[in-house]
């Protein structure tokens, strides 16, 4: 709703910039147009008004000129004028000949004429009529200037009410993702079903759990604590293969404890309900255009999020994801962060910066914290949100504070080469049941 005011705003500033500009070009055509009449019937009235002057009064009198002048009226209009009583210069307008010479202006008619007064002397008439006055000029741009000051006044209120709401976008490393909204609570049902449907085509993948090399960034790590990894692992997907009753009843326990509105007030992040859900869905996307993802889970121990250094963290976490809507909270004092198109390699980048960042800031209100982030990526696998969660928490309880940041790495040929074997292990348990069944059958027919 807010990019939608946005662009009627920025839609209604740009049609007042052009129809300023077109009002200014198209009003002064019109008067250049009508220009060339009006210069016409200027110049013949000046020319009537010096005729039945020079009849009524001797040129060079003071009367002579007190009643030119009174019928010149406003000479806005005129750019030059000139009288000659014979050979003599008798009135000019600009008073310097040289000025009245370099009139010469495509806005500018120059027009000659003679009259005679009642001795038979010649009176010679110039004059340099606009065809565009300036005046004119002058009124329409300030009509337009005033209108485009205030569309830009407009502008720069619209925008310093984004900056001290703190919604207005900022740079990133990631301006190339585009945003996507986050569902309203109401569609959750149709995620639900869509999240079924991928548990069951993953079924293979859930029942006996992923055996791809999980390797924690801690080279002395034993052999045994990566095998623990694994248990705990694999241990939850077969939390997911209840009965279809029991799905049911969850989910309805889990809408029943959904908190209102879609972010948490204290750190502006996604609540944690709503996290799972999500991240099926960013894999889905990600699978789907052949790119990773990964999965970062934070702790900052024991912060709270209502003080000032909490509220400073939270805003230093959402900068760096950009997303508000890909930031969920994690338990009482940490967070789970989506980074869409970012393999393991870059996201241990992207860790140690924020990493640093969330430090300056404990520094800064002098706490001493510990912050760990565990991360976890997809690496090419067809993989569920449970399962990449799980991953980056158990990354999470690995790190210590000699090392604050643990990522798992996977080896996607082993990966393979397991689904292919479980494949192979469930086609012949599902022949030893048919077997055994039909071994039965045998049985009771002969008793």
């Amino acid at each position: 709703m807010r990019a939608k005011r946005n662009s009627i705003f920025i839609t209604t500033i740009c049609a007042v910039y052009i129809l300023s500009l077109l009002f200014f070009i198209i009003a002064l055509a019109a008067e250049y147009k009508q220009g060339a009449f009006n210069s016409q019937n200027r110049f013949n009235s000046i020319t009537r008004d010096l005729s039945r002057i020079s009849k009524n009064y001797a040129p060079q009198s003071k009367k002579f000129y007190d009643e030119f002048l009174a019928s010149l009226g406003n000479i806005s209009d005129i750019a030059g004028l000139q009288i000659k009583y014979g050979e003599e210069l008798i009135f000019s307008y600009p008073g310097k000949m040289s000025e009245f010479e370099k009139i010469n202006s495509s806005l500018v008619k120059i027009y000659s004429t003679t009259v005679f007064t009642e001795n038979g002397i010649p009176l010679s008439l110039t004059a340099s009529i606009y065809l565009l006055k300036p005046v004119s000029i002058f009124y329409k741009g300030r009509i337009a200037f005033i209108v485009v000051i205030i569309a830009t006044l407009a502008t720069a209120a619209h925008l310093a009410f984004f900056i001290k709401n703190g919604t207005f976008p900022k740079e990133s490393e990631n301006d190339d993702l585009e945003q996507t909204e986050y569902p309203e609570i109401e569609s959750y049902d149709d995620f639900s079903e869509e999240k079924e449907e991928q548990n069951a085509e993953e079924k293979t993948n859930d029942e006996n759990g992923e055996t791809s090399e999980n390797i924690i960034e801690q080279e002395e790590a034993p052999q045994e604590q990566e095998e623990d990894v694994l248990a705990f692992l694999n241990s939850e997907p077969e939390k997911e293969t209840n009965s279809e009753p029991e799905l049911l009843e969850d989910k309805h326990e889990d809408f029943a404890e959904e908190p209102a509105g879609l972010f948490c007030p204290s750190t502006g992040f996604g609540w944690e309900q709503y996290m799972l859900t999500r991240l099926d869905s960013e894999l889905i996307r990600s699978a789907s255009s052949d790119q990773d993802l990964s999965l970062f889970t934070i702790k900052i121990k024991n912060i709270d999020w209502d003080s000032e250094c909490g509220k400073e963290i939270s805003k230093t976490i959402l900068e760096k994801v950009k997303f508000n809507d890909l930031v969920f909270n994690y338990k009482e004092d940490g967070a789970s962060a989506i980074f869409q198109n970012q393999n393991t390699d870059k996201s241990l980048v992207i860790a140690g910066d924020l990493h640093t960042e969330i430090t300056s800031v404990l520094s800064k209100y002098n706490e001493q914290r510990f912050v760990g982030i565990g991360i976890s990526s997809r690496t090419l696998r067809l993989i569920s949100a449970t399962r990449l969660a799980n991953e980056s928490e158990e990354a999470l309880n690995r790190a210590d504070a000699d090392s604050p940041i643990i990522a798992f790495r996977v080896n996607p040929e082993r990966y393979k080469d397991f689904l292919a074997s479980e494949s192979f292990q469930e086609e012949a348990t599902a022949s030893s049941e048919q077997k055994g069944e039909n071994e039965s059958t045998e049985n009771k027919q002969e008793e």
